[in-house]
């Protein structure tokens, strides 16, 4: 395998609709997915590649670098033990903790033991006084003080390197054949800076969907979202307008490399999709893998499923995003 796989990622804001996308791509026979069509969050969650690349280069210091190495160990030894839901199999594979590891190792220039104020005041009451006890009887150095390491990262250029044969180090433990296939990935950057990846994949493509916000209110209320605020109507409202604002302050333009697509309109305007293919310079094909008619049934259901009082607030506070 090479870094010239073509990587496609689809990424939404929450319940709109990019899973739906992704699953269509996924079940055409010229698409991978090395997580079993799971989302892949490894580099946009608080604890993931994007916020150890800000701590070790854009706001270094000696200790936002050390325990930013320290988070993201961490993450990933909780990360190793996801499970899909879809067959309960593990997620990132049972070698992903062992890669992290050794990503960690090559993007380190200078290691040692220490333990930085910050880092000591968080430590409980037992911990400190039994560290106490150890430098009075049995002789121990200040730098001894638990497992913790001061770490300075390689060059950026370096670390971006090692990220680039990371990633593809976990995709190709969790897939057995490659072979002209285009590797899919669910939410694998940012909806509002899409191009925080762009120097980790080398043929790199990215769909960002959206949706009637009437729409993303009732999945939200159906499901019980554990992240997104369906059961408060007014929440809901000024969730979906800050977050779109904020999305036209962070980007301030639309890279080459990003489409736009509205859930909406692909599964009902053939000419979208025909767009979509165009973009990603992959055949127009017909999977018969993929139920159109059972999404299409499902994009107008907000309308019948919620209260009137519910749609015409959102028509009446969210008009300038309303897709249908």
């Amino acid at each position: 395998m090479n870094y010239k796989n073509k990587v496609v990622i689809v990424v939404s804001p929450g319940n709109s609709g990019g899973g739906a996308i992704h699953d269509y791509l996924l079940s055409r026979n010229d698409f991978i997915s090395p997580f079993q069509g799971e989302e892949f969050r490894l580099i946009t969650d608080p604890y993931g590649i994007n916020n150890l690349e800000k701590k070790l280069f854009r706001d270094f210091t000696l200790n936002n670098s050390s325990e930013a190495f320290h988070q993201y160990e961490k993450y990933c030894l909780n990360l190793q033990n996801l499970r899909s839901s879809k067959n309960n199999n593990l997620i990132y594979g049972k070698y992903f903790y062992k890669l992290s590891k050794n990503y960690l190792n090559n993007i380190s220039q200078i290691s040692y033991k220490g333990i930085p104020q910050f880092k000591s005041i968080s430590l409980d009451y037992k911990k400190n006084l039994l560290f106490r006890l150890k430098k009075k009887f049995l002789g121990y150095k200040n730098h001894e003080h638990g497992n913790y390491e001061m770490k300075i990262p390689v060059s950026r250029k370096k670390f971006d390197n090692e990220t680039k044969k990371y990633l593809f180090s976990i995709f190709k433990s969790n897939c057995k054949n490659f072979k002209n296939k285009n590797i899919i990935l669910d939410q694998a950057t940012s909806f509002w800076k899409p191009e925080i990846v762009n120097n980790y994949f080398d043929n790199l493509k990215i769909i960002i969907v959206t949706r009637d916000p009437r729409s993303v209110f009732y999945s939200m209320k159906l499901r019980g979202s554990y992240a997104y605020p369906g059961y408060s109507l007014e929440k809901f409202i000024r969730w979906y307008d800050e977050l779109f604002k904020k999305k036209k302050i962070l980007q301030k333009r639309k890279p080459k490399n990003v489409i736009n697509i509205k859930f909406e309109n692909f599964f009902i305007d053939n000419s979208c999709k025909l767009k979509l293919e165009k973009f990603l310079k992959v055949p127009s094909l017909t999977s018969k893998n993929f139920n159109f008619n059972f999404t299409k049934n499902n994009i107008y259901k907000a309308k019948k499923n919620l209260s009137k009082y519910e749609l015409n607030c959102i028509e009446r506070k969210l008009k300038e995003y309303l897709q249908w």
